[in-house]
């Protein structure tokens, strides 16, 4: 590998952990936050809407409870938070991995290459 490519691939590097920076500064902020999902529905076709929490339990199920009419900005606010929080999480996964994939190609390329092949 040449030492443009090597700079190439650093370039990268760089990029991808500036993003990555950013994801922590999202999920270290100090946001109050719901694992929940926040769920409107009608009980009839132009009736008022009454809201739930979508709490998941263990095993796959979720449990809803009724959220009050007083109370669905500021739930919507920490439902919103947490699905911001597990996005940037997700995606903060992501950019690792494809920084440790280009700095294994950095660490491969720049590997001399040995003439200890087992010839007979």
């Amino acid at each position: 590998m040449t030492k443009d490519q090597i700079a190439a691939l650093r370039q990268k590097i760089r990029l991808l952990t500036g993003r990555r920076f950013s994801l922590e500064r999202t999920a270290m902020g100090f946001v109050p936050m719901l694992q929940a999902s926040l769920l409107e529905r009608r009980f009839r076709k132009n009736g008022p809407a009454a809201y739930y929490l979508s709490i998941p339990n263990a095993g796959g199920t979720s449990r809803h409870r009724y959220v009050r009419k007083a109370d669905v900005e500021a739930v919507r606010r920490q439902t919103e938070a947490w699905r911001e929080f597990s996005q940037a999480m997700a995606e903060w996964v992501r950019v690792n991995v494809e920084v440790e994939r280009l700095l294994r190609r950095i660490g491969a390329g720049r590997c001399l290459k040995t003439g200890l092949g087992g010839e007979r």
